[in-house]
Formats: C-alpha cells, structure tokens, sequence
C-alpha cells in the first residue's frame, strides 16, 4: 500500500481517536503519540497563565513515559517567544547553547526544539506543545502537519482545563474568604422550593453533616423561639413587596443549646410580571461583635449620646504631658479609625497636607505663648489619603478651642474645643466665587432684578452690549431699555407666561444707550425661595444682530443668485413647480418659459476673462430686469442661461417677449472701454402642449432654445409638435446608436487620398458608417451630431481610432508600409479627457509608427474651441502626429485659424472645388495652394469628381486630391486591391 494512504489512514484513525478523548487522558495520549511517531524525547503540554508570565505544566511525556506537572515563569524560554509571536516556533540546532537553563529544568540535554501555539474556542492564545528532540531533528514540515490535525482539540481541552483550575481557585478562595470573615451565601429557589448554603453556613449553624438539605423547616427550627415569629414575617414580607428589606439581627438557638447572633441580608429577585422567584443572602455570625458591642453600650450610652448629638468631634491637649484625648466623631471626620496606641497628637497630625500642618502647629504655639486671642481657629485640608469628598474633591476642617486649664503660675495646661466638617462651606464659597467669575466673565448678558422687577445687578456683558453702567440702572425698571417696538399685548403675553409657567424665552428689540436698536434672544427665569414666594428675576439675552444679518444672507443665498441677483435655479423651479400646482383648469390656463442662453459668450470669456465675463452677465441681468416687470419671474439658471417664467402667456405671446429680449441684448454696450455686442438663443415652452410637469417645460424649452443654436442662433424657437417629434427621434437614435457603439455593429469604410502628381495613394481617410436595423443606411452628417449632443463622440471617435489601426497595421504587414490612415476627430472629444489614454499611446500599442496617423480636426469647431484645444493640437504635433485642418474655408477666419493652428495639412472644402471651374472660386483655391505652399503646409483637396477638376488643381500644384473621380469610401478589404491595382480608373496616367 503507498505511504501516502498509509499516512491518510493514520492522520484518520489518530483524528477520530483525539476527538474521543478529553483532559488528562488526552494530554497523555498526544505525548506518546509523538513519541512512537516521531521519537520526541520530551512532549511538554502547557497552559498560559493569565498574565502570560508563568505557564503551567498540564502533561509532560519523557520518551514514552508521564512525569508530573508543575509551574515555570516564561523567562529565557522558547516559550515566552511563542507567547508574545502567537507563531510555530523551531530551533533547529544548538538548542542547549541558545537555552541552557531550559534543559536543566526540563530535560537533561536538548539539541531540537519544536513549540506550537494552542488556541481556544474563542481563538485566544491559552497554552503550548513543546517538543524536545536530545537529537537534530530533520522532520519539521512533517511534525507540524502532524500536530496540526490536533492541535485544535488540545487548544480546546487546554483552554478548558485552565477554566476548571481557575474555577477551582476561585471557589477555594470564596470558601476561604467566607470562613475568615464568617460570611455565608445561600439561595432560595421560590418556584421550586429547595435551598442551596455554602460551607460557611453549616459551619455557622454547627450543622456537621454537609449531605443534609437545607429546608425552610429546618431554617425555622433553628430561628430561637422568641424571634422565629417576626423573622419568618419579615421573610415572607419581603418576598411579597419591594418595599420591605429583609436586613436583620436575630438569635439562633443551636442543637447544643448555645445562642448565636447572626445578621441576615437578601435580595428578592423577580420576573417581568413582578414575581418573586428567587432570594439570595448572606449569612453573617455577629456574636462576638454582638455582645462586646453590648457591654460597651451600657457602660457609655450616655457619653455616646452626647458625643454623637452634635456633628462636631470634640477633642483635648494636654500641654503638660502632650497628649490628646478626643471622641469618636473626630475621628470620623478625619476618615479614619482612633489609633490603637494611643498617639493621638502624631497620627492627627499625620492626617494634614504638610503645608496646612506647619503653618497650623505654628499657629498653636503662637496662641499658647502670646495668648492675644482667647480662642484657637484654624482651618486646614486633609491628605487624600485620609478622605476625600463624595465629590472628588479636598476635605477642608477647622479646628476651634480654647484654654480650659492653667497652673498656679497662670500658664495653660489644657486646651480644649471642636472639630469641624466645613467642605461644604468652602465648596459653597469656592462655587459662590465661581458664579461671580462666570457672571462677571459669561459672553451672556445678565440682568436680576427684585421681586419688584427693579434692577440690582447687571453683568459686565450687560454694560458692554447695551452702553449702560451698573451703577446708572440700580433700582431702575428694565423698561428704560424698551424700544418702543412692540406692543402693549406683547408685554401681556410676556407676564402671563412669567406668572403661570416660572419662564419665558423669545425674541425682543431693545435700545441701547446710544439710540441704536438691536434684536436680543432672551430668556427670563423666576427664582423663589422655600415659601414659593418670589424672590428674584433673573433674564439672561445676547445680541444677535450677527445672527440677523447672517440670517438675511443665507435667506438671500439659499433664493439669490449672487453674482446678478437673480432668482437661483433652485428657488425658480420651485416657483414654477407652485405655479403648476395652482392651476385648476389645464385647458383655460396656461403660462410659457423662456429659456436663453447667450451665444459665443465662452469666446469672451476666453478673450477678455472670466472677471469681464461675469459684468457682461451682470448686464444682461439687468437688461432682463428692464424688460420683465417682476424680477423674481427671471432666474440665472446657470451659466450664460437665464429662464423666465411668463405668467398667463400663450406661446404667441411668450415669441413677441422673446423678441423684446433679442432685441435688447443686441443693442451694443461698453464695458471697461471695450464695446460689446452679444446675442441670445431663445428656446420656448408653454404649460400643458409643451409638457405638463416642470422637468418636462424646462427640458423642452432648453431644447428649443439648442434647436435655435443649430439654426443659426440669436433667435427663437418654440417647442412645438414638429420639435419634439424631432427631438424623440433623436433620442431614439441615440439609444441605437448607443447599443450600436457597444455592439461593435458600425463599421469603417476608407476613401484613398492621391498624390496629384504620380497618380499613386499616400493615405485612406477613415469614415465610418452605419446600417440601423430599424432605419437601414444613417448617413454620418445625421448621427454624428446626435453623438455630439448627447455624450456619444468620445466611444464613437474611439471606436474609429482602434478599428483604423487595426485595419492599417495589416496594410503594413502586408508590405504597403508607406501609407497613413487619416482619422476625423471630433473636438469635443479632447474636452474634459482626464484619465483616457492620449492618442499616441493607442497608436504605440499597435506596434505603428505614431507619424502613421493624421488627425483631422474641422476648421470651424477648433476656431470656436478655446485655446486648451489649440495647446492639445500643438502636443499632438510634437509627439509626432500630423493635423489636418478639413472643411478649410468654411470657418469664420480661415486665415487665422492657419495662423493660430498651424496644420500640417489644409483639406479644402468640396464647396470650392465642384464650382473650381468659375472664375471667383478658381482665384480663390489657387490663392490656399499659393499660401499654403508659402507656409510649407501640404494641400488636399476633396470632392474631385471630374478630369477637368483634376486637371485644373494639377496646373495650381495642388498637393492631393480625393474624391469619387479616383474612389467612393471602400470596405477594408477592398483596399488590398486597390492598392495593389494603384491605377483606379480615371487615375493621372
């Protein structure tokens, strides 16, 4: 059989075999288990104590056979290492060297250690298994796998074996504790009606047989006769109400006869419903206590009467022999017993903080020699050691006395007096001293008057809030600070709450010295004294004109638009929202929005700054203001946007105050020295044809407004059937395109680009096209906007950008290694692009050349972008990437573009070239060729359709042409052909 299943059938015979056993016999059979499997000399089994600073030995197994237990501290010890790393720990050599006091107490010569961490139930650390090897052991992985299938049944039995020994002690130490103290426990179990008694209580009834169970029979019977009868009531008592204790003294009459003293104390334990279910007490013999305690009452009741009459510990010195005799309660006072050896003076002293010691014996002398005073007082504080207060606090005293007896001579022989408890006095002071810092210093105004309401205090807060000194408003009205401001009823109110309820708090405007009027948050308290008469009123205010004008602020920012003071965005769709709500009838009325937005206003913001660009919203602002009678109708929804809420307005309406608007912000204005000329693109929505919730009028009108941008702008638009047919069609189609993107269902068709001159292809331009299952053929011009808009240019331009280097790295493989791939990227693709990869990087990643791919960028969207753009086309440019400037000539500044930009490439729009033939539009292309070959930029130009365009761009050395005459857009596979064919048809021979 393999060792393998050999060692499988042990590991599962040792396992089942561990698992039965428990305890000692467990502990043992581990120890020669280890032995006959791996001949460990010495198996230690060890428990942690809780300290972790000794352990104790559970098992011990010296080559096969069982030693005794016994203690070791955890010092220079592998296992104090264990301990401390809660890891397997193994010396595999040298044992005796690194540990020798080790093998002296524990085995006679060791060269191997092996020490493995047991864990309980709860994972904590409780014991070790050490084995000690008089040999180099060479098995480790083994043994540790080994003990490893046990090590959490020894963990466990550990654990458990150190619980019952520290049970153990526990028990033995509350025994003990009992016997010393004469203290027994016992229950009583109500419910089921049998009792349990610790050993102590046999003892104390002198009950020798412990087998004997204790009854309420047998309780009764040993009650002495003459106290059985009120002891079993007040038992029973307890037991059916809370409110009686079963704390007591009584007599017990033994089996011998004698009389015993015990006291007994219990508690009644209850259910949820209040039923008594168990008592638990104590048993307590008294009788020595008792009867001492009797003598000593008889012989001194009356003295004891006396001293404990008075709170005051009575003391007397006699100077002559120095010693000080005094009572009980001086002693008490000082937190201690009187001491046993009669040193009354020193440990009295003893008791005093040194400081209050030397200065108070000082002061004794002084009186005894000088006798200027007839009386001694003095006031010290006691160690901590001695008492401290309930409160946490020092104790503080005072001692007072006089000479009681003097010599023939007249000198004194005898002082004798009180001491006295005054904490609470001096805490009531130190408090007292405490709420004048507090009233003097509080940041509160505070104002008490008499309980005739005439002022007799005021606060320093009070004089530097309100003007007025103290002294000027003593036994004055607080009306002199009235303001006039609030009625006679207000004052009612104010009273009536005063007399019924002892408080009121509000708000009050008063007037300060100077004239000047505030706001003050207030709260008048009524004081009475023990006859519930009125004593005092006291009113505590604070000045919160900060709070009022902060207040007023957030008021203004939570419904305000800072910058133009506009309604916000928040406060107008709310507005909008109840103006929705207060309609009744959705046919009979009816209301419009005006949503604006200036155009091209991010231009002056990129040419004159943001700072210039805020005061030219501030005008608008208020040019919207001068057209709308009420001002919180308009709102600056965010931006350059503004919204206006057009109450009771038809769409026909709302389109005559649109106009009003464009006409208004078209009027030019100077700002700083700089003329401005602005325009806005009004979008329009009228509750309910437009929509009939607020988000619903909202969105329509800003999309009106948007339809009005791709008209033309500086306009309007009104939301209509038409639009939003159109608009629903467009969201349609971005769902598709959307899927479509994901899908990977569009592809990429690719136009070549000719060298003019040689007839041969230098690049494709890669165009992508779309076949809808639901619309079929979608031409770019309608979907690509639709990207735009709604977020979809970025995947879209990325798909574009894998596809065309995937499709140009076989090219390249393919041995047309000199051909490019130009990519139309959109602009808004490089807009807020943090964290995507550049573009180079994706080219790398195929294995291109990044010089392999033209970036065409159309020349109206990067004039219009903002100079971040043209910093990202110049990057573009240094890592090596060319740019192509597409559709040139149809931007606002062809020329400045070239200048700002300065493209590699110049594509001239098709719009010249299929009306070269005219005289104007022939001037016009020959004067970019003649420019662009000045500026060393290369020329392409497309929609060659004809050999007569042709022949006219080769006679003006334009550079390249693209364009049906040589090929349409070509699936990728037709490439291949092409350029092996490199003649098309109509190609320059």
């Amino acid at each position: 059989m393999p060792r393998v299943i050999i060692k499988m059938l042990m590991d599962y015979n040792k396992t089942n075999t561990f698992n039965q056993l428990r305890g000692k016999q467990l502990f043992e059979t581990i120890g020669q288990s280890l032995y006959e499997a791996y001949a460990v000399d010495t198996v230690l089994i060890s428990s942690i104590s809780e300290e972790c600073e000794g352990a104790n030995i559970l098992s011990s197994c010296f080559q096969g056979e069982i030693g005794e237990g016994y203690y070791f501290p955890l010092t220079e010890v592998p296992e104090a290492q264990i301990v401390e790393s809660e890891e397997p720990l193994v010396v595999p050599s040298a044992f005796d060297k690194r540990y020798p006091s080790y093998s002296r107490q524990h085995t006679e010569s060791a060269e191997t250690f092996i020490g493995i961490p047991l864990f309980a139930r709860n994972h904590q650390l409780v014991g070790v298994l050490s084995c000690v090897f008089k040999r180099t052991f060479h098995s480790v992985d083994a043994l540790l796998e080994y003990c490893k299938t046990f090590s959490g049944y020894l963990g466990y039995e550990v654990g458990y074996e150190a619980l019952l020994v520290r049970q153990s002690q526990l028990q033995w130490q509350l025994e003990e504790g009992q016997r010393v103290a004469k203290v027994g426990s016992w229950s009583w179990n109500l419910r089921e009606q049998y009792f349990e008694w610790s050993k102590e209580v046999y003892r104390i009834y002198d009950i020798k047989d412990e087998s004997l169970l204790p009854t309420l029979s047998l309780l009764s019977a040993l009650i002495h006769p003459e106290d059985r009868e009120w002891v079993l009531d007040t038992l029973h008592r307890s037991i059916e109400s809370d409110a009686v204790n079963y704390n007591l003294v009584h007599r017990v009459q033994l089996w011998d006869g004698s009389i015993k003293y015990l006291r007994k104390r219990a508690e009644v334990i209850r259910d949820r419903q209040g039923q008594a279910v168990e008592m638990r007490g104590t048993v307590h013999d008294v009788t020595d206590v008792y009867q001492i305690s009797a003598k000593l009452n008889k012989a001194s009741r009356q003295l004891t009467t006396t001293f404990n009459s008075v709170e005051e510990g009575i003391w007397e010195f006699d100077l002559e022999r120095r010693e000080l005799a005094t009572s009980a309660k001086f002693w008490h006072l000082l937190g201690r017993e009187k001491p046993k050896d009669g040193d009354d003076l020193e440990s009295w002293l003893s008791c005093l903080v040194e400081e209050d010691r030397d200065e108070g014996v000082d002061y004794f002398d002084r009186f005894i020699q000088l006798q200027h005073a007839s009386v001694f007082q003095f006031e010290f504080r006691l160690k901590p050691s001695s008492r401290i207060a309930l409160d946490g606090n020092e104790c503080w005293l005072t001692v007072k006395g006089s000479i009681v007896a003097r010599d023939e001579f007249g000198k004194p022989t005898k002082v004798a007096g009180i001491q006295r408890d005054i904490t609470h006095t001096v805490e009531a002071k130190r408090q007292l001293d405490r709420a004048q810092v507090v009233f003097d210093n509080t940041s509160e105004c505070i104002l008490i008057t008499d309980r005739n309401n005439k002022i007799i205090s005021v606060n320093r807060a009070f004089e530097e809030i309100t003007g007025y000194r103290e002294k000027e408003l003593l036994g004055l009205s607080p009306s002199v600070l009235s303001s006039g401001i609030h009625d006679a009823k207000y004052y009612q109110y104010l009273w009536h709450n005063l007399n019924r309820y002892g408080h009121w708090k509000g708000e009050v405007w008063n007037r300060r010295k100077n004239g000047e009027i505030y706001p003050e948050e207030i709260s008048i308290n009524v004081i009475r004294d023990d006859n519930d008469e009125i004593v005092n009123f006291v009113a505590v205010f604070r000045d919160i004109s900060h709070w009022k004008k902060a207040e007023e602020q957030l008021t203004f920012f939570a419904y305000k638009d800072p910058l133009t003071s506009l309604v916000n965005r928040r406060s107008f769709v709310q507005r909008v929202k109840k103006h929705i709500a207060s309609i009744d009838d959705k046919r009979a009325q009816t209301f419009s929005l005006l949503f604006i937005d200036m155009d091209d206003f991010k231009s002056l913001n990129d040419l004159y700054g943001h700072d210039f660009g805020d005061k030219v919203l501030v005008h608008i602002a208020s040019s919207l203001k001068q057209v709308f009678p009420v001002a919180d109708d308009i709102c600056r929804y965010g931006g350059d946007e503004f919204c206006v809420l057009l109450p009771e307005t038809t769409s026909g309406a709302a389109r005559v105050w649109g106009q009003k608007v464009v006409d208004r912000v078209a009027e030019a204005f100077v700002l700083d020295d700089i003329e401005v000329n602005t325009t806005v693109s009004i979008g329009i929505s009228t509750y309910p044809e437009s929509g009939e919730t607020h988000s619903d009028l909202l969105k329509n009108a800003d999309y009106a407004m948007y339809n009005m941008k791709g008209q033309g702008r500086n306009g309007i638009c009104q939301y209509d059937s038409a639009l939003q047919s159109d608009y629903i069609e467009k969201l349609k189609m971005r769902d598709r395109l959307k899927k479509a993107i994901s899908d990977e269902l569009l592809t990429v068709y690719y136009q070549p680009v000719v060298d003019a001159r040689t007839g041969q292809i230098s690049r494709f331009e890669a165009l992508i096209r779309w076949h809808d299952e639901v619309e079929g053929h979608i031409s770019p011009a309608e979907f690509i906007p639709v990207a735009e808009r709604y977020g979809l240019i970025r995947p879209l331009g990325t798909f574009v950008l894998h596809q065309a280097c995937r499709d140009l790295k076989q090219l390249h493989q393919a041995g047309f290694s000199d051909v490019t791939m130009s990519i139309n990227r959109s602009v808004k693709e490089f807009i807020g692009c943090n964290g995507l990869p550049p573009i180079w990087e994706i080219i790398e990643s195929y294995g291109l050349p990044v010089k392999s791919i033209v970036v065409e960028i159309t020349e109206s969207t990067a004039s219009s972008e903002s100079s971040d753009i043209q910093s990202l086309l110049a990057s573009f440019k240094q890592k090596g990437i060319e740019i192509a400037l597409d559709d040139f000539g149809t931007g606002y500044s062809s020329l400045s573009s070239v200048v700002e930009l300065r493209p590699n490439i110049i594509k001239i729009d098709r719009s010249f070239i299929e009306d070269i033939e005219k005289q104007d539009n022939r001037t016009l292309v020959s004067l970019i060729i003649d420019l662009s070959h000045k500026l060393g930029i290369q020329v392409v130009a497309e929609g060659v359709e004809t050999r007569k365009q042709l022949d006219i761009l080769q006679e003006m050395n334009c550079h390249y042409v693209q364009g049906f005459f040589f090929s349409p857009a070509v699936p990728f596979t037709s490439c291949f052909s092409i350029l092996k064919g490199q003649k098309l048809e109509g190609s320059v021979s």
